[in-house]
């Protein structure tokens, strides 16, 4: 059925150039224009170039139309953006370069403010939960500023919410080994709230799932100019039941960040085992 769906698009539809022509900028600023340090080590910069190949795939490639009429391929978009690109960008961050900046009274005090794990926490779940407010949603998710925007935020904000987590500058590692692990079941316990709003939902959510103009304005916004999504095959092919979908998006979502963050304290342990 899903290969039938995307049988319907071109391929410009289903690679979006745009976000292709993003990440590889990124990739050729971080490798050859920005400043690397004598110590850098080459995991690093397998790490940055490996978040941004997701990020292209998670929001460049099919699994982005698919995430705009299935429910549980937008959630494990989330997943590879969020959960395992983000971190994999803040271990791959050339830290030189923010060493140098730190040496500025008002820059630390910023960076201090914005590491701070009480400060991430907050940012990263309010967004989180708020992007996930069915009107919230369906607004972002049919505009196109909004939709990029918020994407860019939420990736920001995850950023932040594994800074104390990975500690990339050691000199501005302030987390003791016990409170990274107390700070990660803290996240997993915070994903609790929109996964059990899913999973007990009684109705349909989100009308860009169950509304086959709001899924046409929402698919829109993949397609290139002059091009137009077949109105007959939504209509033929869709919706999938979007209460299924919602159960299957909370089973992912609470599955996927309880693994990744379980894996990230035993790497942890692995971390500390080394010194």
């Amino acid at each position: 059925m899903i290969s039938q769906i995307l049988d319907g698009f071109s391929f410009h539809s289903q690679w979006n150039g745009g976000v292709i022509f993003f990440t590889l900028i990124l990739i050729v600023l971080y490798m050859f224009l920005l400043p690397t340090p004598q110590d850098h080590k080459r995991y690093k910069s397998f790490a940055f170039a490996g978040s941004m190949v997701l990020i292209l795939l998670a929001v460049g490639s099919p699994l982005n139309l698919l995430g705009r009429m299935l429910f549980r391929a937008h959630i494990i978009q989330i997943v590879v953006v969020l959960l395992i690109a983000a971190p994999l960008i803040v271990i791959g961050l050339k830290t030189n370069l923010i060493g140098k900046m730190l040496k500025n009274n008002g820059v630390k005090k910023g960076y201090r403010v914005l590491t701070h794990p009480v400060f991430a926490i907050i940012l990263f779940h309010g967004m989180f939960i708020g992007y996930h407010i069915p009107v919230v949603f369906d607004w972002i998710r049919t505009g196109y500023f909004t939709n990029y925007i918020f994407l860019v935020a939420l990736i920001l904000s995850a950023m932040l919410v594994w800074w104390p987590i990975i500690g990339p500058i050691k000199e501005q590692d302030r987390m003791k080994f016990k409170q990274k692990l107390i700070y990660i079941v803290i996240n997993i316990l915070l994903f609790l709230p929109v996964t059990l709003f899913l999973w007990f939902a009684d109705g349909e959510l989100y009308t860009v799932y169950s509304d086959t103009s709001q899924m046409l304005a929402a698919l829109a916004l993949c397609m290139p100019l002059g091009e137009e999504v077949p109105p007959d095959l939504l209509e033929t092919l869709l919706p999938y039941p979007p209460i299924s979908e919602q159960k299957n998006g909370a089973i992912i979502l609470f599955a996927s960040q309880a693994i990744i963050l379980s894996l990230s304290a035993i790497w942890l342990f692995t971390k500390k085992g080394r010194k």
